[in-house]
């Protein structure tokens, strides 16, 4: 029982590192998991309970990466503007991480449909914005994902 208090209290920071973008949260809750798992032999936490935790993660990196794209395409981005964002998060990742990714999909959505589209600077910059709302509402989800694994280990390990 002490275990399961104690690595109910390690992922609990989890909750509030998903409130920085900066922060790995969710890998964070996951190891967490694992390691509750590995040191319990898999009798509380199950190889299953664990995969339905990697299920949460893997839809939350996804929310991550996709939500700003789908923003931008509601914004009026063209598929070719997409491809822009997504080179954009790709390069802003790599050079100012995690921030970059959000300022690389802006300036490369941005730049997709202003430059090659050559649509006006009201248009391309309401689709560039569609991007950054649209990793909002990502940010918003991955908050509803972070309690979502966070009740659900607790669920699998104290029932």
């Amino acid at each position: 029982m002490i275990l399961k208090i104690i690595f109910t209290l390690i992922m609990a920071p989890g909750l509030l590192m998903v409130l920085a973008p900066m922060l790995p949260a969710m890998p964070y809750m996951f190891i967490v998991a694992a390691v509750f798992g590995l040191i319990n032999d898999f009798t509380d936490l199950t190889i299953q309970n664990l995969g339905i935790l990697g299920g949460i993660l893997i839809a939350s990196i996804l929310i991550d990466y996709l939500a700003g794209l789908l923003g931008a395409k509601f914004g009026g981005a063209s598929k070719k503007s997409l491809l822009y964002g997504l080179l954009g998060i790709i390069i802003g990742f790599i050079f100012m991480p995690p921030l970059g990714g959000f300022l690389g999909l802006f300036a490369g959505i941005l730049f997709g449909e202003f430059v090659v589209n050559g649509k006006s600077g009201a248009k391309a910059l309401k689709a560039a914005t569609g991007s950054l709302m649209g990793s909002f509402v990502g940010f918003l989800i991955n908050i509803l994902l972070a309690v979502a694994f966070f009740t659900t280990f607790i669920i699998f390990i104290f029932w």
